[in-house]
């Protein structure tokens, strides 16, 4: 039976004015603001390679010489005859969709009858909507709100809200507080500056697998999809298709199948996650009864499974193999809502819920190979295994410290994880604590149990705190596998390599 390790397995981190910048041959690497950007630190090799990002309160809502214009801004309107508007709508949309356009009419374009009849249906369409989804209504603070639900710590005062790395590539984006995205590239020194009308409160971004600039973003009013032009004379030619679906608002989830095809969103106020055309601007409900409205949207890494977490009990695992129609496994969790989930190898999900005390769970959901006969013993029942006690521990200080602090507590509600893409790191992100917890996982490939160890607990400097996190996986084999980037409450974004002991230059005496 596997042993349910606590934070209290952890070492006990080096309580001074140093941060923890790097996992060298297993051990914690330190260092003082002082030497942070020293090119003779051992830490420093791994990191020179990426873009140096350090933004300040004073560098939001600037005046930059940029400008973006949206695609609608490049074509003159056309104006179709009602009847013309009403037919498109209904064959690329339905029927509902089209009886919606008609009552917006002006009664003189489409007769006073038509408009009559159209006017009455949607009363009667809006009043079944606001029955079915008035107990998923989404409050603007608290709990269920977008800053709770949103994979960042203090949302609504962050100068980061959320970060994403381009999984083929070393281009980040990072959506700040001015609602305003910036594009981070290697080999560039200039930043691209993204703004748009419609974009809102970021909580999400996903870069599309396969294309090197095109960025989703998930908005208070919708899915914007960008197309992102670099280079300091290409700006203004970055363009964003705005992509707007009825009760498809906010947004809290975004995500990119991995092959790049398709783009799906979720918002708590819908229960339906929309499946989106983006070259035709068409969003196709994917419709499943039950749970409340749709907040978390994770893709296993193969994109044969689609996680679906709802703002109440229940998740769904969709099965998007091809060939086949898509089908949904409804799973719950005992108290609260999933706070957080990520995929790893082998198509296993951890997850953790927003009870208290918090505990991370593994559910491996890939189907027994071996397994001819369709036969299922025990030991294959697909059940959730609980891997760490999240409950909070308290790290007294290794240090006299003047303020009087007895030192730092590192647990409780989990507000954002991610798993590093090669399944040997785990990085988990609290709401009540300074320090990001690092572990060592790994999984079977025929038993597909996850095992897990503790790494080491990363700190900031003094007054910082994490407020969004990401794994970089690296591609260049003269580089270590992984690499996790911290967005802290300073505007610092941190580069944390994770250098194993194999990969460690030999010295020479």
């Amino acid at each position: 039976m596997l042993k349910i390790i606590s934070l209290g397995d952890c070492e006990a981190p080096e309580l001074n004015y140093k941060a923890t910048v790097g996992f060298i041959d297993d051990r914690p690497v330190y260092c003082d603001k002082k030497n942070l950007y020293d090119e003779t630190q051992p830490f420093a090799k791994y990191t020179r390679h990426y873009p140096e990002v350090n933004l300040t309160p004073d560098m939001l809502a600037t005046r930059e010489s940029a400008r973006t214009i949206g695609a609608g801004d490049l074509f003159l309107p056309v104006e179709d005859s009602a009847l013309k508007k009403i037919a498109s709508v209904w064959r690329e949309k339905g029927l509902v969709e089209a009886i919606r356009i008609a009552a917006g009419e002006d009664p003189r374009r489409v007769t006073k009858i038509v408009h009559w009849i159209a006017t009455r249906i949607t009363t009667v369409l809006d009043f079944i909507e606001r029955k079915t989804s008035s107990c998923d209504g989404l409050p603007s603070i608290g709990s269920g709100s977008v800053a709770d639900i949103a994979a960042t710590r203090d949302w609504n005062t962050a100068l980061i809200r959320c970060l994403a790395w381009h999984p083929h590539c070393s281009r980040l984006a990072l959506a700040t507080r001015d609602d305003r995205i910036r594009i981070f590239s290697s080999g560039t020194q200039s930043v691209a500056v993204l703004r748009h009308g419609g974009q809102k409160s970021v909580c999400s971004m996903s870069w599309r697998p396969h294309a090197g600039r095109e960025l989703a973003a998930a908005c208070c009013g919708g899915v914007l999809v960008w197309t992102i032009e670099l280079g300091a004379a290409s700006y203004s030619l970055s363009h964003a298709t705005f992509l707007r679906q009825r009760n498809h608002a906010p947004v809290t989830g975004v995500a990119w199948h991995p092959q790049g095809d398709l783009l799906v969103s979720c918002s708590p106020n819908d229960l339906n996650i929309i499946v989106w055309d983006v070259a035709r601007e068409i969003g196709i409900p994917l419709k499943r009864l039950g749970g409340g409205g749709q907040c978390i949207l994770r893709w296993s890494s193969c994109g044969a499974k689609l996680l679906a977490a709802t703002c109440r009990t229940v998740f769904r695992v969709w099965d998007t193999g091809t060939g086949r129609p898509w089908t949904a496994e409804r799973w719950t969790v005992p108290n609260g809502r999933v706070a957080v989930a990520c995929f790893g190898p082998h198509q296993t999900l951890l997850f953790t819920s927003t009870e208290d005390p918090a505990t991370l769970f593994s559910l491996p959901l890939q189907d027994n190979i071996f397994d001819a006969r369709g036969v299922t013993s025990f030991s294959d029942t697909k059940i959730a295994i609980p891997l760490i006690d999240l409950t909070k521990v308290l790290f007294s200080s290794n240090t006299d410290d003047e303020d009087g602090n007895e030192g730092t507590v590192v647990g409780g509600r989990v507000v954002a994880m991610d798993w590093d893409p090669s399944g040997k790191y785990l990085a988990i992100l609290f709401q009540d604590s300074p320090l990001v917890a690092l572990f060592k996982t790994s999984v079977g490939t025929i038993s597909r149990v996850t095992q897990i160890s503790p790494g080491c607990l990363i700190t900031g400097f003094p007054g910082e705190y994490p407020n969004c996190l990401q794994f970089h996986q690296y591609l260049d084999s003269d580089q270590p596998k992984a690499c996790l980037t911290i967005a802290w409450t300073s505007g610092r974004v941190q580069q944390f390599p994770i250098v194993e002991k194999s990969q460690s230059p030999i010295k020479c005496y």
